[in-house]
């Protein structure tokens, strides 16, 4: 099952709480039973907001909400936004930070010039030239 990321609730002391993996390319909040995350209060919309990973694998928020509007690191937004790792999305007084699955991709790796592959031999033989010849004097004692 492919994990898009995950969604940690944010108690009221600040300190992580549960922590839902985000498994499918979207996640509904609200009150509803059909919700993804089902909040109970009153003034959650019935569906107040999403998030939906788009086909380039990033998680968009989008509100549902007009009579309490979700907020995004303590702002209101109108038009669906792209998440980023560690935002904090707010529904009335509750909190979720969202956060990307770590990647275990490879570094990008560098193009060398013929410039810096002359260097490298270069480098290369003084060291291993500084090697033998440390290795000559020891065995010389």
């Amino acid at each position: 099952m492919p994990r898009y990321g995950k969604i940690v609730v944010i108690k009221r002391n600040g300190t992580d709480g549960i922590i839902f993996p985000l498994t499918s390319t979207s996640c509904l909040f609200g009150r509803k039973t059909e919700c993804d995350i089902r909040m109970r209060l009153p003034w959650v919309s019935n569906e107040h907001c999403k998030i939906e990973i788009n086909e380039n694998k990033e998680a968009v928020l989008t509100n549902l909400s007009t009579v309490n509007p979700t907020q995004l690191n303590g702002a209101c937004f109108e038009q669906p936004v792209p998440l980023k790792h560690g935002d904090v999305l707010t529904i009335i007084d509750r909190s979720f930070r969202f956060e990307y699955p770590l990647q275990s991709t490879p570094k990008k790796r560098r193009s060398r010039s013929p410039k810096d592959e002359n260097l490298q031999q270069v480098a290369g033989v003084e060291l291993l030239h500084k090697q033998t010849s440390g290795a000559k004097s020891l065995d010389a004692s």
